[in-house]
């Protein structure tokens, strides 16, 4: 007897067509192949040697780290002493005197020890520069420059060279210089981009509504994250040239790149964008409410949407006064906060996966609506990091994966993204000792024992 199979629910107008169904019955295909062992699979910058140096700078070393998944050889070049950085880690928690976060972003990476303020440490650093395609220079700006091995020493000897400059506010200013023997943190670089401003209580009274920090190292990430962006566009631009150049992030202004939406607002209502809580600047409801047993995540901001929502919550009443989006804009918090009491009351008589339940099965059924009226509002739960490593679809992407740490047991850690069929992220060896690749790396390159 045929084998009857299940057809994929579609929870969107554009995945009813022929071609997207046939897409989703053969996804399980590409997932499979995307989740797959990297074993085997080309890295697509196997060659390029990136030689990193820094001082507690973790923006530089989270670059090396992506790097390094991605198939370059990462140097990670120390005193003898090591990176002040190991000594980083929550509640002191460490592996055998390196901290967590430090161990975790060693991924891939080699690490020699050089005294770059000794005659022989630079001349080593010369030597291994000289075959090296990146340097990442995440010291205090000027530090290497006055050791003679700055940028504007190494572009003349390698014209090749990227050389990216990771520091507070960056190598061109006079605030750069200024401050240039300000230790990189991420905390302050969230104050200085006026990040912790944004967040916070704001129907509290001054000074119960002060600033509030993200609670993960973003501006570090965001740096990073540019940061390496600026590094492949520099390699594919050597590509096409065999021209280096200098890449220059402040961890200041790249945090500061990512508010475009404070920009927009301040043009839209000619003034400074102000803390506006669980709103957002332009669209509701947009923003996390409590139900009868945790809280959920709601984004039901076109007119379509809000509608489909009002209908899923038995609200329909409140349409005729909130029917457009313009009548539910922040620039009236006060006139905003009666409609969000109305949905709220609502939200907290039901519980999170049955708001969940409701949301998608509406959907379904809007799918098939040819002009879209129903809408689809989203409902999803709002976890608690436990509860994220519980959820099956975490599992099946391989969003947190195992590696073993030389000597010291098991590490898990969240898995690199993006994923990629070809020529995906991996990671070969977690083994951070100061010095561990020493004899290896003096070897490989030349350097003066």
């Amino acid at each position: 007897m045929k084998e009857e199979t299940k057809k994929t629910q579609a929870y969107s107008r554009h995945l009813i067509s022929k071609e997207a169904s046939e897409h989703l019955d053969n996804f399980n295909a590409l997932l499979s192949e995307m989740m797959a062992s990297a074993e085997g699979k080309p890295e697509a910058l196997n060659g390029v040697t990136v030689v990193e140096v820094g001082q507690a700078n973790y923006p530089g070393i989270i670059s090396s780290c992506m790097l390094a998944e991605f198939g370059a050889e990462v140097i990670k070049v120390e005193p003898p002493e090591g990176d002040p950085a190991r000594k980083i880690s929550q509640y002191g928690v460490n592996v055998n005197g390196d901290g967590i976060p430090f161990l975790m972003e060693s991924r891939n990476k080699n690490f020699i020890t050089l005294d770059l303020k000794t005659e022989k440490g630079r001349a080593n650093f010369k030597k291994l520069i000289g075959k090296a395609d990146v340097l990442i220079d995440a010291m205090r700006p000027g530090f290497m420059d006055e050791l003679g091995i700055g940028y504007r020493q190494l572009h003349q000897m390698h014209a090749g060279l990227i050389y990216l400059a990771i520091s507070p506010y960056g190598h061109f200013t006079k605030k750069g210089k200024e401050f240039r023997n300000i230790p990189d943190t991420d905390l302050t670089a969230q104050a200085e981009a006026g990040y912790p401003a944004l967040i916070g209580d704001p129907e509290k009274p001054e000074p119960r509504n002060y600033p509030l920090k993200a609670g993960v190292w973003a501006a570090a990430y965001m740096s990073a994250g540019l940061a390496v962006a600026g590094t492949l566009t520099a390699l594919f631009f050597k590509q096409r040239t065999g021209e280096g150049q200098m890449v220059d992030v402040p961890t200041y202004d790249a945090i500061s790149t990512w508010q475009g939406f404070s920009h927009v607002w301040g043009f839209t209502f000619e003034m400074p964008r102000v803390r506006v809580g669980n709103f957002d600047w332009c669209l509701f409801p947009y923003g996390y409410y409590e139900t009868q047993d945790g809280y959920v995540s709601v984004a039901a901001a076109a007119d379509a949407d809000f509608r489909g929502l009002l209908k899923l919550l038995g609200r329909w009443d409140l349409e005729n006064d909130w029917r457009f989006l313009y009548d539910r804009i922040t620039d009236n918090v006060e006139k905003l906060k009666e409609l969000e009491a109305e949905i709220k009351k609502k939200l907290a008589k039901i519980k999170s996966r049955e708001l969940v339940k409701k949301a998608l099965d509406y959907s379904s059924k809007a799918a098939k609506d040819p002009i879209r009226g129903k809408g689809f509002p989203i409902i999803v739960e709002t976890l608690l990091p436990r509860q994220v490593l519980e959820e099956d679809h975490w599992k099946i992407r391989n969003a947190f994966v195992k590696v073993d740490v030389e000597k010291d047991g098991t590490l898990q850690y969240p898995s690199s993204v993006p994923k990629m069929s070809v020529s995906p992220p991996r990671v070969k060896k977690i083994n951070c000792g100061i010095g561990v690749d020493n004899e290896k790396i003096y070897t490989k390159y030349g350097l003066d024992k």
